[in-house]
């Protein structure tokens, strides 16, 4: 069996940077529509938020966990439902740094993504791929990825 505490951080760095990428793009988004009512608009307010710049580069990160993952030969059927934990993160990171309200329906909607994301773990981890197709994966992410 594969080792999985690997993959388990992966998907935990993944989430966190999903979740708090979405929280600073939110609160930039919020700074620049303040900053082009004001008149300032375009690229010198986006450049004067660093919320957006730094939420852009978390997106990154988060893209670049994904690609790791399927690196390794996990499906795709498992890692974005996986993902799904962000909404989990979004639930909290909403209430507590955005002040959003989050209602026993909204509560209950993160309920059921846990236990959608609990059975696709439990479904199987990781892909078992045809070598040949495994090495032509594993070169295409390498060309991408590699400076």
């Amino acid at each position: 069996m594969k080792n999985i505490w690997p993959a388990v951080a992966v998907f935990a760095v993944s989430i966190a940077s999903l979740s708090l990428g979405n929280i600073l793009l939110k609160q930039g988004m919020d700074r620049y529509a303040e900053m082009a009512a004001g008149g300032v608009g375009g690229w010198p307010a986006w450049l004067k938020v660093p919320q957006l710049s730094a939420g852009v580069v978390l997106m990154l990160v988060q893209f670049g966990c994904t690609l790791t993952l399927f690196k390794w030969g996990w499906d795709a059927t498992v890692v974005i439902p996986v993902m799904g934990l962000s909404y989990v993160a979004m639930g909290f990171l909403g209430r507590w740094l955005l002040g959003e309200p989050v209602n026993a329906m909204r509560w209950l909607g993160i309920c059921l993504i846990i236990l959608g994301v609990f059975f696709v773990a439990r479904s199987g981890a990781a892909t078992n791929l045809p070598a040949a197709s495994a090495e032509k994966a594993s070169a295409v992410v390498e060309k991408i990825t590699s400076p």
